[in-house]
């Protein structure tokens, strides 16, 4: 492998602008070469030689200061966060000393309370040395790439131009330069085992080498879990075409009672829509893998414990095996007449459980994260909202018909399967006006669960823009799905006349202004497109990560349209023969707008990664709150002043060579 593409593969995505040019450099060494053999001479071209180096050094120059510089700033970040992690250590081993002082061992209630609150604190404190230890590794890989990326581009210099001047620049700059001989970074590497094991894991070093260490920076994928996927791929050859052809033959089979297809598309495409949306966002881990984009710093996953595409997609496909299972199930328990409705029942106790089941068994830890998002926007005006929160709801904004669909499950296995008693009552809670407003209330819940989600952010910064321009984004709507219903509701009293229903005029108004608000949003907040600043790549934004200019003008196009597909509706508001094909048409409507947020997603997540490129952000930012140490006596005091002047004096020394 060249070594400009193992530089790529290798190197920080997030500091990639401070990372060595080599691809320019290689560029400029070749142009001369093929400049200088045009020459017939030799001394000709040693002089033309002599005369390129003057520019080439310049440039191998300013790289240098450039790593040097970006270097000793990560470096002096390093030794700052340092600091109150040690000093975190040192608190919660002397306030657990005065503790048990004060308290004696028989003050049961007192001592558990305690004992709790210092472990929550030692595990935070694990995962902030964790993420510090991450930081020293990727700064420790730096120094690696540029030092031999040096030493790659002088060594092809001199085998190109037939010269030393290279390497001798090399051993002047580049083998004394701070990058390459700070051995500080090793030391503090040092220092964080030394402490993790002896004052976190108990002198334990395996155990916390376990959890200080970091897996190769490339995802490796596993054969047997892509042998897994290929099995799922061959029964879903099998289960869908038989799927197919036993529900055409049962239709046709005039014997036979009419089968309701109404009521398998009504409790089968919610399920089918969560199991798609797995597949989907398995496609999506793919691409941001491929090109460069961090989503695991992004949604802030453990980068030494996360599911990589290839887990998802396995999963994703386990799913839709099962629901194909199920829906055969179905339709042969519809031709045997045994109890047919208690087969998609069963299909979403199974999801329900595998999500919340206890056990550490099926990617238990990644169960248990999603559990905590979900619970996180329940909470939405109570908690702080990070950006996995809000880019998970906004997923929940895209699947708005699982939350139509909830009103109907209810209603349907309540009355219409026969299990209960409850027959009669139908018209009073599952029809007409009353079917409407449950049907309203759960289609505002994604929304409103957003909504919150903005209040809290302008909470939390105090920033009107963006915060409380984004939270009338989805007050918008609030009104579209009002309308909607009252427009639904108000139907059948202008059946006759379907032009003089006034909800249908409010229902587009606001559908149009909804979705040209949501549009412009995504263009110019979400995307970050539609800058100042654009370069040579129009109407998007400087930079961009995707290789392909025609993916981000096509995805361009596409959302438009989807965005403004409810155009349709209109059309079949005044067609009664679309009414009886309602169920298909909410599906396919729904599939659309998946289609949708899964290319929304690629270029969600680019702006996000190009902003912590931006900070020059690379690890979690786990927060610990600083406590004080009342009682610190004076040699603690200045061992500290001493340590930090040391600090100080060594960044000074990196920044002036």
């Amino acid at each position: 492998m060249k070594y400009g593409e193992y530089l790529r593969e290798h190197l920080t995505s997030e500091w990639s602008s401070q990372y060595i040019s080599y691809d320019y450099m290689k560029e400029l060494l070749i142009d001369a070469f093929s400049k200088a053999s045009q020459l017939n001479e030799n001394s000709l071209r040693q002089q033309f030689f002599i005369e390129i180096d003057q520019d080439f050094f310049k440039v191998c120059e300013k790289e240098a200061i450039k790593i040097n510089t970006f270097f000793a700033e990560k470096l002096a970040e390093a030794l700052l966060r340092f600091e109150p992690l040690k000093t975190e250590l040192i608190y919660i081993k002397h306030n657990h000393r005065i503790t048990n002082k004060i308290y004696p061992r028989n003050d049961v209630e007192r001592n558990h309370f305690d004992k709790r609150k210092r472990h929550r604190k030692i595990n935070d404190l694990k995962l902030a040395f964790s993420e510090f230890y991450l930081m020293l590794i990727l700064l420790q890989n730096y120094q690696t790439l540029n030092f031999t990326g040096f030493r790659k581009i002088l060594k092809k210099h001199d085998k190109l131009f037939e010269t030393t001047r290279g390497n001798q620049w090399r051993n002047v700059h580049i083998d004394s330069a701070p990058f390459y001989t700070s051995k500080r970074i090793e030391q503090l590497m040092n220092d964080v085992e030394i402490l993790f094991t002896n004052e976190l894991e108990s002198g334990d070093r395996t155990r916390a080498m376990q959890r200080l260490r970091v897996p190769p920076l490339e995802e490796k994928q596993s054969k047997t879990v892509s042998f897994r996927i290929g099995i799922f791929t061959g029964m879903l050859c099998l289960l869908i075409p038989s799927m197919i052809i036993v529900g055409i033959i049962l239709h046709k089979n005039e014997s036979i009672e009419i089968f309701d297809w109404h009521a398998v598309v009504h409790l089968y495409r919610s399920t089918f829509l969560i199991i798609l949306n797995i597949i989907f966002f398995a496609l999506n881990v793919y691409g941001w893998s491929k090109s460069g984009v961090n989503h695991v710093l992004i949604f802030e996953l453990d980068p030494r414990n996360h599911l990589t595409y290839q887990k998802y997609l396995e999963l994703g496909f386990c799913l839709l095996v099962i629901w194909c299972l199920s829906v055969n199930a179905y339709i042969l328990s519809s031709y045997l007449k045994f109890q047919p409705f208690i087969q998609p029942l069963i299909l979403i106790l199974f999801l329900f459980v595998f999500l919340i089941n206890p056990i550490r068994i099926f990617y238990f830890q990644s169960r248990f994260w999603l559990l905590k998002k979900f619970l996180r926007i329940l909470c939405s005006p109570f908690v702080h909202v990070n950006f996995s929160d809000f880019w998970l709801a906004d997923q929940l904004c895209s699947i708005e018909l699982i939350f139509f669909d909830i009103e109907y499950f209810i209603c349907f296995y309540l009355y219409d399967t026969k299990w209960t008693q409850l027959n009669n009552q139908r018209s009073l809670f599952c029809s007409g006006w009353t079917q409407i407003c449950f049907q309203v209330i759960f289609l505002l819940l994604p929304s409103w669960f957003r909504f919150l989600q903005c209040l809290r952010r302008y909470r939390d910064t105090k920033h009107r823009f963006p915060h409380l321009v984004n939270a009338g984004k989805y007050a918008s709507s609030f009104f579209v799905i009002i309308m909607n219903g009252f427009r639904r509701g108000y139907a059948l009293k202008y059946q006759n006349n379907r032009y003089s229903n006034p909800f249908l005029y409010l229902w587009i108004l606001t559908s149009l202004i909804s979705s040209t608000y949501k549009l412009i949003w995504d263009f110019k907040m979400d995307w970050g497109f539609c800058q100042r600043k654009m370069g040579k790549n129009k109407y998007l934004r400087e930079q961009i990560i995707y290789s392909s200019k025609s993916f981000y003008y096509f995805t361009i196009i596409e959302n438009i349209l989807f965005r403004f597909i409810w155009i349709i509706n209109i059309f079949i508001h005044f067609d009664s023969f679309s009414a009886e094909y309602s169920d298909f048409i909410g599906f396919i409507f729904a599939f659309i707008e998946l289609i949708r947020r899964f290319l929304w997603n690629y270029f969600r997540l680019e702006n996000e990664h190009l902003n912590n490129c931006g900070q020059f952000r690379a690890v979690r930012d786990i927060s610990i709150k600083p406590t004080l140490i009342e009682h610190r006596n004076n040699t603690q005091c200045q061992s500290t002043c001493i340590e930090m002047e040391e600090i100080v004096n060594e960044i000074n020394t990196i920044l002036t060579k």
